[in-house]
């Protein structure tokens, strides 16, 4: 009877250690999928406004989290929003395509610039959307169509140049809008994240 109680309250401590494991899994695997919803308009005013003032934390930045993301993706990102001001960009809007610079005095500014271009190119071309949660749609829209898209990048000393073609006109709207959306947030930083996800 002794035995048959101990297995039983083994059996239980167990059962509840396994409950509370996967349960902090579970919150933990689903915290991306919810901050994404909630960034992309799927849930209600209540869980938008916490999601706001959650991602209006300068420091840690959780917005910049993806699907798959990489500490090295996330650091690049934290860097260039933290460090904005020193960012120095060009757009030039071609007839099948954009050219951009992006370059900074700052070395460690300019690191984060060349690492985060060169993955999101390489990203881009593998269709491997990262799904950042501050993302815009029009990204989203890109990585829909990366078959279409054809692009040179060339680093220099101080930043670096990607240019993007497509021959498909629609593509050529999104490749121009999305430039435009990045230097709005390379000179304004997290408020224009802000100002375009509350629209």
């Amino acid at each position: 009877m002794r035995k048959t109680l101990i297995i039983g309250a083994l059996a239980f401590v167990l059962g509840g250690g396994a409950v509370f494991i996967y349960l902090k899994h579970s919150a933990h695997s689903n915290s991306y999928a919810t901050m994404h919803e909630m960034h992309h308009g799927k849930s209600g005013g209540a869980s938008q406004g916490m999601m706001q003032g959650h991602m209006h934390d300068e420091m840690t930045m959780p917005g910049l989290q993806g699907k798959d993301t990489t500490e090295t993706e996330v650091a690049d990102l934290r860097k260039i929003f933290q460090q904005h001001m020193e960012i120095e960009r060009r757009v030039t809007n071609l007839p099948d395509g954009i050219s951009t610079f992006t370059a900074s005095e700052n070395p460690e500014v300019r690191a984060a610039i060349v690492s985060h271009v060169s993955m999101m190119v390489t990203r881009l071309a593998e269709g491997k959307n990262p799904e950042v949660i501050i993302q815009s749609p029009t990204l989203d829209a890109l990585f829909d169509v990366h078959e279409d898209i054809e692009t040179e990048i060339e680093v220099t000393d101080t930043g670096v140049t990607v240019i993007q073609t497509s021959s498909n006109s629609e593509v050529v709207k999104l490749l121009q809008t999305h430039a435009a959306e990045v230097s709005d947030m390379s000179e304004r930083g997290m408020a224009a994240v802000h100002e375009r996800m509350s629209q």
